[in-house]
């Protein structure tokens, strides 16, 4: 077989598919034939597939709860920060000064593009949503100034931030995905911005196409009116007898977005040094006796395939050769070594019942019953280290992880946490409002409590599809996806075809795109033979989350945000962000065929 092969196998359910149809069909009909409010649709149709996949049992309710609560605790303070950021911004003129120096720089026709190259940037070190919220109120404050191109002006912003978040690390999306696929990072990052640079501009004219079409007006939104009225005695008071308004310096403008961005960044960077250091990375060393270990593990598989040893052994991260070499005892002291670091990037590896004599510390086994799916590889091999070393305690050494890069890491994640970094920057923006309008901290508690209620209904929507996303998952539609693909056989650009199309796949059937990429990678990784393909497999990281792009709707929590934040409606947002991102993907994929053809790299 040479090419993409899609059969339903005899042994696959289709009930996952079946309660994920029913979920859309809900969502649907809510919405648009009887015009439900969107959170109550979501939340209804997240209840339907539970109960439909038979997730939580008797209790339905309480595994949607849980997504729900999952998905706000993740967003809520960021969604309501923001809120109030960009009211403080409009009102006290920051986001004026900003867009003024910005046309200074760039002039008003190409005011576009800077809003792209913006969100292009940001969205490297820093989460889509929160590049959004950043940028949005700024996109805002330019259709003020030139009374037209909003819908231009937000989807450049939306264009940029969603490209490098889904093809360049160090977002996780991508950075999991060459771990999927044992891709070096740097070459990931050098071709996600060769793919993502070119697929960024045919989004702009897709944006400008678009704009001319539709001409979508600026609406009022998370708190923020297009004139930002007085409905106070003392706002009255000042509209009558109005007060000097001072011009906010530059660089007090530009804090509430540069600062978060700056916070978030250098914990990205501490992390990224700390990671590349792979302190649970083991060496011949710190084996007492390698020879004597693996002819350990394999008697003690073969007495209990359940024990710990025969969890090393059925390891998917083993391949063939190395799990006879261990059996066999026909390893070496360094061959050794290296299935082992293979089996430590293993995200299945423990099990709660075949490690239940083990004496692990509390934390730790917490740690390691959690759901591994987003866990970066450097974090997950020091935790399966520590789970190997006191399993065998007198076999294994035990490492440092504690260096100095993961000290200071440790320490600025803290300080890159996007909640506390965008609650900085409201206290900033909350204080640049009361000095440049001369306000009262009780006229501008008013002001703070109008966004945070209409920050609020974002937050519900927004937490509402992450729960119908969250139960789509839960309903095994990855795995029935999965078992309906047989890839045996292919090569060469197919699986780039592949990746992209089980990517898109799995995006729209559960909304999360970084979930799309990693599964979608695993799922790939273990049907192809990487080291094959002609190209350098960074190519297929590209390909793959170019597919995560497609099809972003009502379970996708970046469709609320724009939606939402952006003032549109739910059937405006599908004519623009939904083909979008699906104009972006496919150019993603095509870019990365045709660089991979022309520069296969290796």
């Amino acid at each position: 077989m040479t090419g993409l092969f899609l059969a339903v196998a005899s042994d696959v359910s289709l009930w996952p598919i079946f309660a994920a149809l029913a979920g859309v069909v809900t969502v649907l009909g809510l919405m648009i034939v009887f015009r439900c409010n969107a959170f109550l649709a979501l939340l209804l149709a997240a209840l339907v597939v539970a109960i439909l996949s038979g997730t939580g049992g008797w209790n339905p309710m309480q595994e949607v709860m849980s997504a729900l609560g999952s998905t706000a605790g993740g967003i809520a303070i960021v969604i309501a920060m923001a809120a109030v950021i960009g009211k403080c911004m409009l009102d006290s003129g920051s986001a004026d000064r900003i867009v003024n120096a910005a046309i200074s720089v760039t002039g008003e026709k190409k005011a576009p593009l800077g809003l792209l190259g913006s969100g292009f940037v940001l969205a490297v070190p820093v989460f889509f949503d929160t590049v959004f919220y950043l940028l949005v109120p700024l996109a805002r404050s330019l259709y003020q100034r030139t009374k037209k191109n909003y819908l231009l002006y937000i989807m450049a912003v939306g264009c940029g931030g969603a490209i490098t978040h889904t093809l360049v690390p160090p977002t996780p999306g991508p950075l999991l995905v060459a771990a999927n696929l044992g891709v070096d990072v740097g070459a990931v990052m050098l071709v996600g911005l060769l793919v993502a640079a070119p697929s960024s501009v045919l989004g702009l004219l897709f944006c400008y196409f678009m704009d001319r079409v539709l001409n979508i007006p600026m609406r009022p939104v998370a708190g923020v009116k297009a004139d930002s009225p007085a409905n106070d005695e003392e706002d009255l008071e000042e509209k009558e007898h109005p007060t000097p308004l001072r011009q906010v310096p530059l660089w007090l403008a530009l804090a509430p977005v540069v600062l978060p961005v700056l916070m978030i960044t250098s914990s990205t960077i501490a992390t990224t040094i700390a990671d590349n250091q792979d302190r649970g990375k083991l060496v011949a060393e710190d084996l007492t006796d390698a020879t004597a270990f693996a002819a350990n593990i394999a008697s003690s598989a073969a007495a209990d395939a359940h024990s710990p040893a025969g969890r090393i052994l059925a390891s998917s991260n083993l391949s063939d050769s190395q799990r006879t070499g261990l059996t066999s005892g026909s390893l070496d002291a360094d061959a050794i070594t290296a299935a082992l670091n293979s089996v430590l990037l293993d995200k299945s590896l423990f099990e709660a019942t075949a490690f239940q004599d083990v004496g692990l510390d509390e934390s730790l086994r917490t740690k390691l019953s959690a759901n591994q799916l987003r866990t970066k590889p450097a974090e997950m091999r020091h935790l399966n280290r520590l789970l190997l070393e006191a399993t065998f305690p007198n076999q294994i050494a035990p490492h440092e992880w504690n260096s100095t890069a993961r000290i200071w890491a440790n320490r600025l994640d803290g300080i890159g946490n996007a909640s506390l970094a965008l609650t900085i920057a409201a206290v900033i923006s909350i204080l640049t409002l009361a000095w440049a309008r001369h306000r009262t901290f009780h006229a501008i508690s008013g002001d703070v409590e109008e966004a945070l209620m209409s920050g609020g209904l974002i937050i519900l929507i927004t937490a509402a599809g992450g729960a119908f996303g969250g139960m789509l998952q839960k309903a095994g539609i990855s795995e029935a996806i999965q078992g309906m693909i047989d890839l045996e056989g292919s090569g060469g650009l197919t699986v780039m075809l592949l990746g992209f199309v089980i990517a898109a796949l799995l995006k729209v059937a559960q909304g999360s795109s970084t979930v799309a990429m990693i599964i979608g990678s695993s799922m790939v990784a273990a049907m192809v033979d990487i080291s094959a393909l002609d190209y350098h497999p960074a190519y297929l990281v590209t390909a793959i989350g170019g597919g995560s792009l497609i099809g972003s709707w009502m379970n996708d929590s970046g469709f609320w945000v724009f939606t939402k934040m952006g003032g549109l409606t739910e059937s405006e947002s599908l004519k623009t962000w939904t083909p979008l991102l699906s104009i972006l993907g496919l150019s993603s994929l095509v870019f990365s065929l045709i660089l991979a053809t022309v520069v296969p790299m290796r």
